[in-house]
């Protein structure tokens, strides 16, 4: 008994001696990060960790119920699919068809009315929020210098070249360290840490902004600083009152937040209901318009979902518009909305279709760009589109 004492004494002296080291070298995002992934059994974030957070809840105005297509609950997912859908610990999956609910299923425990962390999904409202800002008139256009609105892009040399089209397309040059993994990384630091907005604007540069795409999280965490500084507003009233009000969002959403009161994790951190989230895949499926009103200009709307014209790895940059991903299926142009664990929001035009999927894990990307798993999800999507009538 003796020594077991001595034991947890000289293990706490080491935990507290860590502890103090993590916050003198300025990571005690760490101290989070531990408390909320290895601690309780988990190795990275996850899609229900809202609690763990600070957060602001994003409230409902008059909701829009979607349409029942006339095919609901006649469509069938195949078995073999389903599987596939489990075995990458899937908890949400919702077809949109011709502007109605024609799929939806849930795994998991989860359901129609379990919200979940978007992760990245979140930039693409963000994107979305830029162009409402234009449909009103208060932003005219992307060229506009960052300095022009945040005083910390107007201080150095290479910071004042950047532009708003150079955030929205990831092409600043900022030196942010992206990782999910590395403990040490910004994208750390911006998830668990309490300065997220310190961190994003005082990122140092790398390249010449414009020439290359780089995908960055700090990129959609300066957007929303512009944003907030345009119109006077946070984040979470923002999406009230320009987003989830106009498209009727059922559910209440909530937004993740630094510290109490604090700044927005503008980059990742939208919780909500996966049919919530099939809205902003139909607003873009009809071009910026919900029913019947528009809600985004239609050359932003083009611009956002058209190749950024930057370098990429291996050419030309294909794959990437105003924080939305693009790709093809069978030569036809599809878009959509990605997050950390396989969160997709995909928009397929050519068939009238938009494809929710929410879940706990995803596969590598291609040699395009692209996870491979979300070209399994559309070719599923479709499958169950292809039985309505």
């Amino acid at each position: 008994m003796r020594f077991l004492g001595k034991f947890i004494l000289w293990l706490g002296g080491i935990i507290a001696v860590l502890i103090g080291l993590a916050y003198l070298t300025g990571n005690s995002h760490i101290v989070g990060g531990l408390r909320f992934t290895y601690l309780i059994g988990r190795t990275a974030p996850e899609i229900d960790d809202r609690d763990f957070f600070p957060y602001s809840t994003i409230n409902t105005a008059t909701p829009q119920p979607w349409p029942v297509h006339t095919s609901n609950g006649k469509v069938a997912l195949a078995a073999a699919d389903e599987q596939k859908l489990k075995d990458l610990f899937s908890v949400g999956f919702v077809v949109i068809k011709n502007d109605s609910l024609l799929y939806e299923n849930y795994w998991n425990g989860w359901n129609k009315d379990s919200v979940s962390n978007s992760f990245s999904v979140a930039k693409s409202y963000v994107s979305l929020l830029t162009g409402i800002t234009m449909q009103e008139g208060k932003l005219d256009n992307v060229f506009r210098k960052v300095g022009e609105f945040l005083p910390e892009f107007d201080d150095a040399e290479c910071k004042k070249k950047i532009d708003l089209r150079n955030v929205l397309t990831m092409s600043t040059g900022l030196d942010w360290s992206e990782s999910g993994a590395n403990p040490f990384s910004d994208n750390a630091r911006g998830y668990y840490g309490d300065y997220v907005r310190e961190l994003s604007l005082g990122q140092p540069c790398r390249d010449e902004p414009g020439t290359k795409f780089d995908y960055i999280s700090g990129s959609t965490q300066v957007m929303a600083e512009v944003l907030e500084k345009i119109h006077g507003q946070p984040l979470d009233k923002l999406v009230q009152e320009k987003i989830w009000a106009p498209l009727g969002a059922e559910h209440t959403a909530y937004w993740g937040q630094d510290t109490e009161g604090g700044d927005f994790k503008a980059f990742c951190c939208l919780y909500a209901t996966a049919r919530d989230f099939a809205r902003i895949g139909q607003l873009y499926l009809d071009s910026g318009m919900w029913r019947g009103t528009r809600i985004l200009p239609v050359e932003y709307w083009e611009a956002s979902i058209t190749p950024a014209d930057v370098e990429d790895v291996h050419g030309p940059n294909k794959r990437y518009g105003y924080f939305w991903w693009l790709a093809e299926v069978d030569g036809k142009p599809i878009y959509y909305c990605r997050g950390f664990h396989g969160q997709y929001v995909v928009v397929i035009p050519h068939e009238r279709t938009v494809m929710v999927r929410t879940g706990m894990k995803r596969e590598e990307v291609n040699k395009e760009g692209h996870p491979t798993d979300v070209f399994e999800w559309i070719r599923i999507a479709r499958s169950i589109a292809a039985q309505a009538h």
